[in-house]
């Protein structure tokens, strides 16, 4: 009778660890970005090209993939809290609040929020050929 007891209080005691450990892992796991569009439209006098205005939350920790913006330019202005942009072949750069910066056309880069307690937002400005996606993960 005692094994039985003792193997069922294993168990629940196990059981109870793994949870904690599964809800601590949860709490630390860096939430999504997210992305508000605020703005789609053509470009007077420029019929292939459109521009595309959105602010991305990141939350902390949070990073997006590496990417490009095919044949499109990007102007970042940092709103709040701090964003590392890195570039491939480049050294990375910290954007905090009041910073700009201007990704050229089919650059590789990506933006990650490497504070564990604070968001980061980013106001971001795109010239780009209509009917090309607005973004394209690639490997570094």
């Amino acid at each position: 009778m005692m094994p039985t007891k003792a193997l069922i209080t294993t168990i629940v005691v196990a059981s109870v660890v793994g949870l904690a450990l599964l809800i601590e892992r949860q709490a630390e796991a860096p939430g999504e970005v997210k992305a508000e569009q605020l703005l789609v439209s053509d470009l007077a006098g420029e019929p292939d090209k459109e521009v595309n205005i959105q602010v991305y939350t990141f939350p902390p920790g949070a990073s997006v993939p590496w990417h490009i913006h095919p044949d499109a330019h990007e102007f970042d202005y940092e709103l709040d809290g701090a964003l590392t942009l890195q570039t491939d072949g480049q050294a990375s750069k910290v954007l905090k609040r009041g910073d700009a910066v201007y990704v050229a056309p089919n650059v590789v880069h990506r933006g990650v929020n490497i504070s564990r307690t604070q968001a980061a937002r980013i106001f971001v400005v795109r010239v780009k050929p209509k009917g090309k996606p607005l973004t394209t993960e690639v490997q570094p």
